[in-house]
């Protein structure tokens, strides 16, 4: 024996196999499986869950249950009057802080009815509010023992 031999000699893999021949045999068989794949389509459906009762019986119980509402606390300032003007909700402005924790009170009494003990608070000052008075009312909302509290980006309102 001399001279050069091969790595890969006859003696060494008695069988040959013709790897051509299954690599071919293997991109068939994931072209056939990718063109008889179907996608799931989601497009145009909706999930919905209706009642078993039907809807008559849904309707008595939401007239019983009060509607919960965060305290949602607006702060403007009125440049004219040299005051900052306080509003919750879409109620007419509140003057004094006695009728703050009025309307605070009454929401409060709602979220106790359903059972919640968390009545969420946001605070929506706009920026040219003093920070004195965003203060003054976050710490009546806290002697309110209402949690959690929140400010926010300021909202667009019209003034009444």
């Amino acid at each position: 024996m001399g001279g050069s031999q091969n790595i890969g000699e006859a003696s060494d893999n008695p069988v040959e196999i013709n790897v051509t021949a299954m690599v071919d045999v293997i991109f068939c068989l994931c072209i056939f499986f990718m063109c008889s794949f179907h996608f799931k389509q989601l497009e145009g459906k909706i999930d919905a869950w209706m009642p078993k009762d039907g809807p008559g019986n849904q309707i008595g119980e939401l007239k019983d249950k009060p509607i919960l509402e965060e305290v949602r606390v607006f702060m403007k300032w009125d440049a004219a009057s040299g005051k900052t003007i306080r509003r919750i909700g879409n109620r007419n402005p509140v003057e004094t802080d006695n009728q703050l924790t009025e309307t605070i009170d009454q929401i409060k009494k709602d979220y106790e009815k359903a059972g919640k003990s968390e009545v969420p608070v946001v605070v929506d000052s706009t920026a040219d509010v003093p920070w004195q008075d965003v203060v003054h009312v976050v710490d009546l909302c806290k002697h309110q023992k209402l949690s959690p509290i929140r400010f926010t980006e300021p909202m667009q309102y019209q003034s009444r």
